[in-house]
C-alpha cells in the first residue's frame, strides 16, 4: 500500500533541499546588505528593515525591536580567535544570534544583571498570585549568553567596568512571523558568508 520508510526518506530531503535553498537565499542577501564584509552607514531603506542602534546605555535598549529577528553584536573590544570578517570602523562582529524577541534578548547579552534581576521579580510576582497556583512561570529564562571570553562569564553588564571602556553596536534583522527554525537558518547563513563570531560560543547548529 505505502512504504513508510520510503515516504520518511523523501519528505526529509524534502526539507533539506529547501533549508539548503533558503541558506543561500540568506547568504546573498547578506552579501548584498554589507559588501566586502562592511556594515554601511544606512541601512534604512531595506525590506524587511534592518536597524543599527549604538547601546551606551541601558535606556537605548527602547530603540530596539522587541519582536522575532536575526542581530549581530559588533564591539571593539578584542575576542581571541573571532574568525568573523563583518567590520564596522574599529567593530567587528563577536556575536550573533536569534530570538523571538530581540530586545529582550539584548538585554541577557549586554546588561545581563539587571535582566536577570528582572527576570527574577516577574517570576516571584507570577507565581505568588494565587491564581497562578500550581503553574510555572511562562516566561523562558536565558542562562546562556555571550561570552566573551572561553570558560569566562555568560553574559556581561556594559555599563559596568571593564565593559563601559568599548563601544557596542547592535545590527537587527526584523523577522516578523518568522519561527525560530527560519532564523537558525539566517544564523548558518551569516556563519557561512562571514565567519562564525567567537563570542557565539554554542554548540554549532548544523539545521
Amino acid at each position: 500500500m505505502y512504504d513508510v520508510s520510503v515516504m520518511e526518506l523523501e519528505l526529509k530531503n524534502s526539507i533539506a533541499v529547501v533549508t539548503m535553498k533558503i541558506r543561500a537565499q540568506f547568504s546573498g542577501a547578506f552579501e548584498s546588505v554589507y559588501p566586502g564584509g562592511f556594515v554601511p552607514d544606512k541601512l534604512s531603506s531595506l525590506q524587511p528593515p534592518i536597524d543599527q542602534i549604538t547601546i551606551t546605555s541601558v535606556t537605548d535598549l527602547s530603540q530596539v525591536y522587541r519582536g522575532p529577528g536575526f542581530y549581530v553584536i559588533l564591539s571593539d573590544r578584542v575576542v581571541d580567535e573571532n574568525v568573523c570578517r563583518l567590520r564596522k570602523g574599529t567593530l567587528s562582529a563577536i556575536y550573533r544570534g536569534e530570538c523571538g524577541d530581540v530586545r529582550k534578548r539584548i538585554q541577557s547579552h549586554l546588561f545581563n544583571a539587571l535582566y536577570n534581576s528582572n527576570y527574577n521579580k516577574r517570576s516571584s510576582r507570577y507565581l505568588a498570585d494565587s491564581k497562578n497556583s500550581g503553574k510555572l512561570f511562562y516566561e523562558a529564562h536565558w542562562p546562556h549568553c555571550m561570552k566573551l571570553d572561553l570558560g569566562g562569564p555568560s553574559g556581561i553588564n556594559i555599563d559596568e567596568a571593564p565593559h563601559n571602556n568599548y563601544q557596542w553596536l547592535v545590527l537587527v534583522h526584523k523577522m516578523k512571523g518568522s519561527s525560530q527554525h527560519l532564523r537558525q537558518i539566517a544564523e548558518l547563513s551569516f556563519d557561512d558568508t562571514f565567519g562564525h563570531p567567537a563570542a557565539s560560543r554554542e554548540a554549532r547548529k548544523t539545521v
